[in-house]
């Protein structure tokens, strides 16, 4: 047995270390081997059983740095929260998702926070009240606040300055005049935006200047499970400067059109086609050529790795040991661009006022169903290993009979363990005999699906000396 491990980890170094030439080119959007990129996606957010999510990001660049951060729901990815950043050179930025009055997610910022940002109001600054998706947006799925309390969250640069300190025009060098800008304050939305996208304001593109983190908090029990976003290299070419503004109607005067709204730039935006290795460490660029379908191909996977530890009651085989818990989060960040077919503003394949351009042709494939009824769910096929490699026989959900992940954002939850405070009928249950106490997962799609996250467990000794959590990036396995 040992004897076949070590000739396929000799293997697998050996497809390392072939693939280590083929990084996708300056020409192709792909998931950064160096965490460096001009897109983040932040897998998750969460203020559900007393977790906050801490997020920050970094402009690595001697330019300032306009981006558009967006947090979406997780049933569908209607965008519920977003406002922009403008990261002076070299500047971190840094926020914390809470709960807040009435369940409503809340982002507080640092007291000594700098960054100028347009579009919050208030510190901490509650997450609007919903609209994307209530009447008349309303796609099926629920309309309350709840479904504000989980997601993901995207950053996005729009564009940068030609570089240095002090590079701004002197018109706009202070905050309050580059957020009067943004936010098209003047009767005439037209000549603002023709402002803001002319030289020498936000007219430069510089390579992956965005680095990323996030950090799931929960005091009360002690936890801080720290991860990166996954960061989106060579995302675009050139600047995509947008206001801070509404699409009007195509009958008023000075109208700006979807392209020109707060809606975009998207993961939609991209300007370069996919490009990602594969399994057997050749370079694959034949995805999309932009937009959707590129990012899709940058993030596609056949399956996702990771390991579990589930151990309820601190009792194993050596005696007491820890108490454990592992819940894993899948999300597909360009799922909407398929299967959110409504045709207005807020929706993923959105038409109105233009819509976006460059979206997917083809669709809802790679997944299965339309978003309907609160859901669009695509099965999976869950492998659940203990640390002897022996599989385990996994309880089968009813009624359906099958595995599936019908959200955006997804939630799996060993054995009940249930670590992000979802309840159980929000968690994609993997329930096993408990005689499994500890191993890893491969969880395989029927048709190879743009999926990023992580798992997060914790462990404790029940009795209050040792509480802690941690987070793993899952190990994605390429299409061939």
């Amino acid at each position: 047995m040992m004897n076949r491990k070590m000739k396929q980890l000799a293997l697998a170094v050996g497809v390392a270390l072939g693939s280590a030439g083929l990084l996708p080119s300056a020409q192709a959007v792909n998931v950064s081997p160096d965490n460096l990129g001009q897109a983040l996606i932040f897998p998750y957010y969460t203020v559900r059983g007393g977790w906050n999510t801490l997020i920050g990001v970094t402009n690595t660049t001697n330019q300032y740095v306009a981006v558009k951060v967006r947090f979406r729901e997780a049933y569908n990815s209607r965008d519920v929260f977003d406002f922009d950043l403008i990261l002076s050179p070299h500047d971190l930025w840094a926020a914390t998702v809470v709960n807040g009055a009435g369940n409503n997610p809340h982002l507080a910022i640092p007291a000594d926070e700098t960054t100028c940002t347009v579009g919050l109001n208030s510190n901490p600054q509650p997450f609007p009240a919903p609209t994307s998706y209530v009447a008349p947006y309303d796609d099926g799925g629920p309309q309350d606040v709840e479904r504000l309390r989980s997601g993901y969250v995207e950053m996005i640069m729009m564009g940068a300055t030609v570089g240095g300190e002090g590079t701004l025009p002197t018109a706009y060098d202070t905050c309050s005049e580059l957020s009067a800008l943004f936010r098209a304050a003047s009767t005439d939305p037209a000549t603002a935006l023709a402002t803001l996208r002319a030289a020498p304001l936000f007219d430069q593109y510089p390579p992956n200047a965005l680095k990323g983190t996030f950090s799931l908090v929960n005091g009360s029990r002690g936890f801080n499970a720290v991860s990166l976003p996954t960061a989106l290299a060579n995302f675009r070419t050139t600047p995509y400067i947008t206001l801070h503004q509404a699409p009007s109607s195509a009958a008023a005067p000075n109208t700006i059109t979807f392209a020109d709204s707060w809606h975009e730039p998207s993961l939609n935006s991209a300007d370069n086609a996919g490009a990602y290795i594969d399994a057997t460490g050749a370079l694959f660029a034949g995805g999309g050529a932009s937009g959707g379908a590129a990012v899709t191909t940058a993030l596609e996977a056949a399956a996702l790795l990771n390991e579990w530890t589930r151990n309820p009651t601190g009792t194993g085989p050596a005696g007491t040991t820890f108490i454990t818990a592992t819940d894993w989060v899948v999300t597909f960040p360009t799922k909407n661009f398929y299967v959110d077919t409504a045709t207005h503003e807020y929706a993923g394949r959105a038409t109105a006022f233009g819509g976006r351009a460059d979206l997917p042709a083809v669709f809802p494939a790679p997944f299965t169903n339309p978003f309907a009824n609160g859901e669009s769910c695509d099965t999976v096929r869950p492998t659940v290993y203990n640390r002897s490699e022996v599989s385990a026989e996994l309880e089968v959900p009813s009624p359906s009979g099958r595995f599936e992940l019908c959200r955006e954002t997804n939630v799996l939850t060993f054995n009940d363990g249930l670590i992000l405070g979802n309840v159980a009928d929000d968690a994609v249950l993997i329930n096993y005999p408990s005689t499994f106490l500890y191993g890893w997962m491969n969880l395989a799609f029927n048709a190879s699906l743009p999926a990023i996250g992580f798992a997060v467990s914790s462990r404790d000794d029940g009795g209050g000396l040792l509480s802690e959590a941690a987070a793993y990036d899952h190990s994605v396995v390429r299409p061939q």
